[in-house]
Protein backbone atom coordinates (compact mmCIF):
# COMPACT_ATOMS: atom_id res chain seq x y z
CA UNK A 1 0.00 0.00 0.00
CA UNK A 2 0.99 3.73 -0.45
CA UNK A 3 1.11 6.69 1.59
CA UNK A 4 0.87 10.37 -0.08
CA UNK A 5 0.26 14.16 1.60
CA UNK A 6 -0.62 16.86 -0.37
CA UNK A 7 -2.83 19.75 0.30
CA UNK A 8 -5.79 19.93 -2.26
CA UNK A 9 -8.27 21.11 -0.72
CA UNK A 10 -10.80 21.00 -3.30
CA UNK A 11 -11.42 16.71 -2.24
CA UNK A 12 -14.64 16.36 -1.33
CA UNK A 13 -15.80 17.37 2.01
CA UNK A 14 -16.15 14.39 4.82
CA UNK A 15 -16.42 15.40 8.20
CA UNK A 16 -13.65 13.76 10.70
CA UNK A 17 -16.89 11.77 12.43
CA UNK A 18 -15.20 10.92 16.47
CA UNK A 19 -15.74 12.45 18.78
CA UNK A 20 -13.42 13.57 21.70
CA UNK A 21 -11.65 15.89 23.52
CA UNK A 22 -13.92 19.08 25.14
CA UNK A 23 -17.54 19.02 25.43
CA UNK A 24 -17.92 21.79 22.89
CA UNK A 25 -15.52 19.98 20.77
CA UNK A 26 -17.89 16.98 21.19
CA UNK A 27 -20.25 18.57 20.62
CA UNK A 28 -18.99 19.68 16.90
CA UNK A 29 -17.94 16.66 16.30
CA UNK A 30 -21.67 15.22 16.78
CA UNK A 31 -22.84 17.67 14.56
CA UNK A 32 -20.40 16.81 11.51
CA UNK A 33 -21.01 13.05 12.71
CA UNK A 34 -24.91 13.60 12.34
CA UNK A 35 -23.97 15.92 8.57
CA UNK A 36 -22.49 12.66 6.70
CA UNK A 37 -25.78 11.36 6.98
CA UNK A 38 -27.17 14.48 6.05
CA UNK A 39 -28.41 14.10 2.53
CA UNK A 40 -29.32 9.96 2.26
CA UNK A 41 -31.96 9.06 1.20
CA UNK A 42 -33.50 5.61 1.50
CA UNK A 43 -35.71 3.11 -0.40
CA UNK A 44 -39.08 1.31 1.10
CA UNK A 45 -36.41 -1.19 1.58
CA UNK A 46 -34.36 0.77 3.88
CA UNK A 47 -31.19 0.42 1.67
CA UNK A 48 -29.66 3.77 0.54
CA UNK A 49 -30.46 5.23 -2.51
CA UNK A 50 -26.22 5.33 -4.42
CA UNK A 51 -24.37 8.03 -4.62
CA UNK A 52 -21.90 8.25 -7.07
CA UNK A 53 -22.59 4.39 -7.10
CA UNK A 54 -21.82 4.38 -3.00
CA UNK A 55 -22.90 5.40 0.22
CA UNK A 56 -22.88 7.55 3.41
CA UNK A 57 -21.84 5.75 7.19
CA UNK A 58 -21.39 7.99 9.82
CA UNK A 59 -17.44 7.52 9.72
CA UNK A 60 -16.95 7.82 6.17
CA UNK A 61 -18.32 8.03 2.91
CA UNK A 62 -18.13 5.65 -0.25
CA UNK A 63 -17.94 5.40 -4.32
CA UNK A 64 -17.19 2.56 -6.75
CA UNK A 65 -17.21 1.41 -10.05
CA UNK A 66 -16.46 -2.38 -10.98
CA UNK A 67 -13.00 -1.98 -10.62
CA UNK A 68 -12.50 -0.53 -7.55
CA UNK A 69 -13.76 1.14 -4.20
CA UNK A 70 -13.26 4.68 -3.19
CA UNK A 71 -13.20 5.66 0.82
CA UNK A 72 -13.26 8.84 1.79
CA UNK A 73 -12.35 9.58 5.64
CA UNK A 74 -12.60 12.91 7.44
CA UNK A 75 -9.55 13.19 9.89
CA UNK A 76 -8.02 16.53 12.03
CA UNK A 77 -6.12 18.78 9.00
CA UNK A 78 -3.50 19.08 11.51
CA UNK A 79 -2.79 15.53 10.88
CA UNK A 80 -0.54 13.46 7.69
CA UNK A 81 0.03 10.55 6.46
CA UNK A 82 3.27 9.51 8.76
CA UNK A 83 0.62 10.03 11.66
CA UNK A 84 -1.64 7.09 10.79
CA UNK A 85 -1.42 3.47 11.10
CA UNK A 86 -3.03 2.44 8.03
CA UNK A 87 -3.95 -1.41 7.22
CA UNK A 88 -4.62 -2.60 4.16
CA UNK A 89 -5.49 -6.74 3.86
CA UNK A 90 -7.16 -8.80 1.65
CA UNK A 91 -10.35 -9.24 4.00
CA UNK A 92 -9.98 -6.28 6.24
CA UNK A 93 -9.35 -2.77 6.64
CA UNK A 94 -7.89 -0.73 10.00
CA UNK A 95 -7.23 3.64 10.23
CA UNK A 96 -5.37 4.36 13.44
CA UNK A 97 -3.58 7.25 14.52
CA UNK A 98 -0.35 6.91 16.30
CA UNK A 99 -0.72 8.76 19.16
CA UNK A 100 -3.29 10.07 20.61
CA UNK A 101 -4.91 13.30 19.69
CA UNK A 102 -4.88 16.51 22.07
CA UNK A 103 -7.61 15.94 24.94
CA UNK A 104 -7.91 12.41 24.02
CA UNK A 105 -6.54 8.86 25.95
CA UNK A 106 -5.76 6.86 23.49
CA UNK A 107 -4.88 6.78 20.09
CA UNK A 108 -8.25 7.13 18.05
CA UNK A 109 -9.71 4.62 15.29
CA UNK A 110 -11.08 6.40 12.43
CA UNK A 111 -12.21 2.91 10.70
CA UNK A 112 -11.77 -0.86 11.51
CA UNK A 113 -13.60 -3.49 10.71
CA UNK A 114 -14.32 -6.58 7.98
CA UNK A 115 -14.41 -6.09 4.68
CA UNK A 116 -17.58 -6.99 2.86
CA UNK A 117 -15.59 -8.78 -0.53
CA UNK A 118 -11.70 -9.77 -0.94
CA UNK A 119 -9.56 -6.55 -2.41
CA UNK A 120 -5.87 -6.68 -3.63
CA UNK A 121 -4.59 -4.98 -1.38
CA UNK A 122 -0.92 -4.83 -2.63
CA UNK A 123 -2.47 -2.51 -5.62
CA UNK A 124 -4.72 -0.67 -2.91
CA UNK A 125 -3.42 2.45 -1.66
CA UNK A 126 -4.25 5.33 0.38
CA UNK A 127 -3.67 9.09 0.95
CA UNK A 128 -4.61 12.39 2.87
CA UNK A 129 -5.70 15.85 1.72
CA UNK A 130 -6.75 18.69 3.06
CA UNK A 131 -8.27 16.59 6.08
CA UNK A 132 -9.66 13.78 4.49
CA UNK A 133 -8.01 10.23 3.68
CA UNK A 134 -8.73 8.94 0.14
CA UNK A 135 -8.61 5.27 0.11
CA UNK A 136 -8.85 3.33 -3.00
CA UNK A 137 -9.30 -0.78 -2.92
CA UNK A 138 -8.88 -2.64 -5.88
CA UNK A 139 -11.62 -5.13 -6.05
CA UNK A 140 -10.41 -8.77 -6.42
CA UNK A 141 -13.57 -9.21 -8.20
CA UNK A 142 -15.30 -7.57 -10.62
CA UNK A 143 -18.64 -6.61 -8.84
CA UNK A 144 -20.58 -4.27 -6.99
CA UNK A 145 -20.22 -3.91 -3.23
CA UNK A 146 -23.75 -2.97 -0.81
CA UNK A 147 -21.62 -1.14 1.43
CA UNK A 148 -17.40 -1.50 2.11
CA UNK A 149 -17.13 -2.97 5.90
CA UNK A 150 -19.50 -5.96 7.36
CA UNK A 151 -22.35 -4.46 9.48
CA UNK A 152 -22.62 -0.95 7.74
CA UNK A 153 -25.74 0.43 6.32
CA UNK A 154 -25.87 -0.52 2.49
CA UNK A 155 -26.48 0.76 -0.57
CA UNK A 156 -29.47 -0.51 -3.43
CA UNK A 157 -27.04 -2.13 -6.08
CA UNK A 158 -30.20 -2.44 -8.20
CA UNK A 159 -29.91 1.39 -8.40
CA UNK A 160 -26.14 1.45 -9.30
CA UNK A 161 -25.78 3.06 -12.36
CA UNK A 162 -22.56 1.25 -14.54
CA UNK A 163 -23.37 2.63 -17.69
CA UNK A 164 -20.79 5.58 -17.41
CA UNK A 165 -18.28 3.26 -17.23
CA UNK A 166 -19.17 -0.02 -19.30
CA UNK A 167 -18.66 2.57 -22.61
CA UNK A 168 -14.92 2.69 -22.03
CA UNK A 169 -15.10 -1.40 -22.90
CA UNK A 170 -14.58 -3.48 -25.70
CA UNK A 171 -17.75 -5.30 -26.81
CA UNK A 172 -16.72 -8.23 -25.31
CA UNK A 173 -16.18 -6.89 -21.64
CA UNK A 174 -19.35 -4.70 -22.01
CA UNK A 175 -21.47 -8.06 -22.63
CA UNK A 176 -19.50 -10.01 -19.39
CA UNK A 177 -20.03 -6.50 -17.73
CA UNK A 178 -23.93 -6.38 -17.96
CA UNK A 179 -24.01 -10.31 -17.24
CA UNK A 180 -22.75 -9.53 -14.26
CA UNK A 181 -25.21 -6.87 -13.50
CA UNK A 182 -27.77 -9.19 -14.38
CA UNK A 183 -26.60 -11.85 -12.45
CA UNK A 184 -26.16 -9.56 -9.40
CA UNK A 185 -29.61 -8.15 -9.60
CA UNK A 186 -31.31 -11.29 -10.15
CA UNK A 187 -29.38 -12.97 -7.08
CA UNK A 188 -30.97 -10.02 -4.90
CA UNK A 189 -34.17 -11.20 -6.29
CA UNK A 190 -33.79 -14.73 -5.65
CA UNK A 191 -34.15 -15.40 -9.15
CA UNK A 192 -32.16 -17.84 -11.78
CA UNK A 193 -28.65 -16.29 -13.21
CA UNK A 194 -27.99 -16.21 -16.69
CA UNK A 195 -26.37 -19.59 -16.37
CA UNK A 196 -29.51 -21.14 -15.36
CA UNK A 197 -31.73 -19.65 -17.34
CA UNK A 198 -30.17 -20.96 -20.71
CA UNK A 199 -30.90 -24.50 -19.18
CA UNK A 200 -34.13 -23.47 -19.57
CA UNK A 201 -36.80 -23.95 -22.28
CA UNK A 202 -39.99 -21.29 -20.88
CA UNK A 203 -40.35 -18.47 -19.02
CA UNK A 204 -37.07 -16.79 -20.26
CA UNK A 205 -37.00 -13.05 -19.13
CA UNK A 206 -34.98 -9.96 -21.36
CA UNK A 207 -31.61 -10.24 -20.86
CA UNK A 208 -29.76 -6.87 -20.68
CA UNK A 209 -28.49 -4.98 -24.00
CA UNK A 210 -25.66 -6.89 -25.20
CA UNK A 211 -26.46 -10.15 -23.59
CA UNK A 212 -27.67 -12.37 -26.40
CA UNK A 213 -30.12 -15.39 -25.46
CA UNK A 214 -29.40 -18.51 -27.84
CA UNK A 215 -31.27 -21.58 -26.80
CA UNK A 216 -31.46 -24.98 -28.79
CA UNK A 217 -34.05 -24.47 -30.93
CA UNK A 218 -31.84 -21.33 -32.59
CA UNK A 219 -28.71 -23.92 -32.87
CA UNK A 220 -30.77 -26.56 -34.49
CA UNK A 221 -32.31 -23.92 -36.82
CA UNK A 222 -28.80 -22.33 -38.26
CA UNK A 223 -27.72 -26.40 -38.07
CA UNK A 224 -30.41 -27.22 -40.42
CA UNK A 225 -29.65 -24.43 -42.61
CA UNK A 226 -26.31 -24.85 -43.49
CA UNK A 227 -27.29 -28.53 -44.43
CA UNK A 228 -29.66 -27.47 -47.02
Amino acid sequence: TDATDTDDSTAEKVVDPSAGGSNQKSSKDGAEMASNMKDVQYTEEGLQIPVGNGGSTPRYKWTQTLDEVTVLVGIPKTLRGKDFDVSLAPSTLSIKAKKPLPGEDQPRTFVEGELVEKIRADESTWSVEGGVMILTLDKRQKKFWPTVIAGDEKIDTEMVDSRRHISDYDESTQAQIRKIIFDQNQYHKGLASSDEILGKKSNIPDLPPGVEYIDKKKLDAVDSDKTK
